[in-house]
């Protein structure tokens, strides 16, 4: 029961919050607004623009070093961010789960550890869902998210931020 009332605290919380892009360092706001801020053409070239800045630094980290931050952010999400993530796909009316979303991030890592040598990188990824972001971010190449859940990427890329990603790996626009 705390369980539920604390989902839907986080649930008319998670309502109320201004959904901007997450491009380098900023967090953009625009004018074309619905529950999240729109990005446009040059938001969207600003966002390549960052992904490809860093992308050399990305891709030279360890696979160690990458693999600890997606391993952080499922700690948060299976910690203290689960109610807010639960309140979030609620929110959405998405079919993800958090303990798949757990499980992605996780199975992610291991999979990862397995085809590192032997996939090349590709520098620079689109990526439409949030299962699709973390395997090309971990083999090293950047990525620009356009989710189609923006609260859940919203709270997603907030819980990147906190695990430490440096600005720039995933961008995400609308």
């Amino acid at each position: 029961m705390k369980g539920n009332l604390e989902i839907k605290k986080n649930y008319d919380e998670i309502s109320k919050i201004d959904i901007p892009q997450y491009i380098g360092n900023e967090k953009i706001y625009t004018s074309k607004k619905g529950s999240w801020h729109e990005g446009s053409e040059k938001d969207i070239q600003k966002a390549i623009n960052s992904s490809l800045s860093v992308y050399k630094y990305w891709s030279n980290i360890s696979w160690a070093d990458r693999a600890y931050l997606f391993l952080k952010a499922a700690d948060f999400i299976s910690g203290p961010y689960r109610s807010i993530i639960n309140a979030a796909t609620i929110r959405c009316k998405s079919h993800f789960k958090v303990c798949e979303l757990i499980f992605s991030l996780r199975f992610n890592v291991f999979y990862t550890n397995k085809i590192f040598n032997k996939q090349p990188r590709l520098g620079f990824v689109v990526a439409r869902t949030p299962f699709n972001i973390a395997l090309p971010a971990l083999m090293g190449n950047v990525v620009l998210w356009i989710p189609s859940e923006k609260h859940y990427a919203y709270v997603l890329m907030e819980i990147f931020q906190k695990s430490g990603f440096p600005d720039g790996i995933i961008n995400c626009s609308f």
